[in-house]
């Protein structure tokens, strides 16, 4: 039996979960890059500033083992544009 990719209309989820990885990492870069051509203000932040989420990092100390757990992500406005124009091209291509 052959293993099948995960599909919906013909493209791979695979696919989209690249995309959109991509989308979100070439978005910071951009955003960090572009940040240092406009001045201070309101649409500086808005469009360059990153608004971070996640859980933060703690520590579950066993005595004989010690686990650190967290996650964060870092989202500024133009990652969230170009992974929803990744997602768009997706459904339309």
């Amino acid at each position: 039996m052959r293993n099948k990719l995960v599909r919906a209309g013909g493209r791979s989820i695979g696919l989209l979960l690249l995309a959109v990885i991509t989308a979100g990492a070439l978005g910071s870069v951009v955003s960090y890059y572009m940040s240092g051509a406009f001045p201070a203000g309101p649409v500086r932040d808005f469009f360059f500033k990153a608004l971070d989420i996640g859980v933060p990092a703690f520590t579950i100390n066993l005595g004989f083992a010690k686990f650190t757990f967290g996650i964060a992500l870092s989202v500024t406005t133009f990652a969230v544009i170009l992974v929803g124009l990744s997602v768009y091209f997706w459904y339309k291509l």
